[in-house]
């Protein structure tokens, strides 16, 4: 008993010096630092009297109200802590600000942004060579992370910065730049090798022209377009909505429908939604031609499959 008690003892000091010489040093705000050693001070009196869990639960609390995060060696050390003066595993994922509790170890892989694009030309960009070949040591770039987790409620994906160290043509290694909410076992810092295929966005002030640019902007379409696989055969174009500058999207008016919409359906504002006009044509962009119409024109499928205009 004397042994693990001693054991405990020592878990949470180690704990406590890799805050004091590894996490402070680097904090710049005075509050968080004096906040700090106010419980690095108490604490340290604490574990004189054998409270080690007391001590770790108050320093802990501290890092969490101040949105310290810990980095690798911090949280194999709180899991050591954890363990031997049993306290709630629950410590290791607040203090790591992280919801990983039903990820699969070993599961996540970086996203081929370029097969991506393809099949979502309208709805998803990725940056061009001729972009990425401006790409610096120094510069950040955003990859997305794909992942298997048990957790129904998890996305598949977390898209995370990443900061680039070298650079060998099409490939790089960068050191990861945010702090992962889902991938447990990645770390701020760890280094990330991808590929030009890899790349979502970037921090270079050059951009280049695109469709999901260019169909950002919204349009009126009913569910049963959206989102039960109905053709669409009925467009038109009315008046917008008048711009409102706290939107990035304007409304570009037209409205996108199957046809066979009953009044009391389109009476009924939870059957219609406002979504890019990409959106749309990631579903069927047979009538891309006809969006610089006029405000006031509409067009009907005829038995050819063609869209006509139509007078109403």
């Amino acid at each position: 008993m004397i042994f693990n008690s001693k054991k405990r003892k020592q878990a949470v000091i180690d704990f406590f010096e890799h805050i004091k010489s590894e996490v402070l040093p680097i904090e710049k705000e005075t509050e968080i630092v004096n906040g700090l050693q106010k419980q690095l001070e108490s604490g340290y009196d604490l574990i004189a009297n054998n409270e080690w869990g007391i001590a770790f639960e108050n320093l802990g609390s501290e890092l969490i109200e101040h949105y310290v995060i810990i980095d690798r060696k911090g949280t194999e050390l709180v899991r050591r802590v954890i363990k031997l003066c049993k306290l709630d595993k629950k410590w290791e994922f607040d203090l790591r600000r992280i919801n990983s509790l039903g990820y699969k170890m070993g599961s996540w892989k970086l996203t081929d942004s370029e097969d991506l694009a393809k099949k979502n030309k309208y709805t998803f960009y990725k940056p061009s060579r001729e972009i990425t070949k401006n790409l610096e040591i120094g510069n950040i770039v955003k990859l997305t992370f794909e992942f298997d987790s048990s957790n129904s409620e998890h996305p598949g994906a977390e898209r995370m910065w990443v900061e680039i160290i070298e650079i060998n043509g099409d490939k790089y290694k960068g050191k990861l730049d945010n702090h992962p909410f889902y991938l447990h076992e990645l770390y701020a810092g760890d280094e990330i090798f991808f590929e030009h295929k890899h790349i979502i966005d970037h921090d270079l002030d050059i951009s280049e022209p695109n469709l999901v640019d260019k169909y950002y902007d919204r349009c009126f379409a009913t569910n049963k377009v959206l989102y039960e696989n109905a053709p669409i055969n009925y467009i038109y174009r009315e008046e917008p909505m008048k711009e409102d500058e706290e939107r990035d999207y304007v409304d570009t008016g037209w409205r996108i429908l199957s046809g066979d919409e009953s009044d009391e359906y389109m009476e009924d504002l939870e059957n219609i939604s406002l979504v890019s006009i990409g959106s749309v044509l990631s579903r069927d962009d047979s009538f891309i031609d006809l969006l610089d119409s006029e405000v006031g024109t509409s067009f009907e499928r005829n038995e050819n499959g063609i869209f006509e205009q139509i007078d109403e």
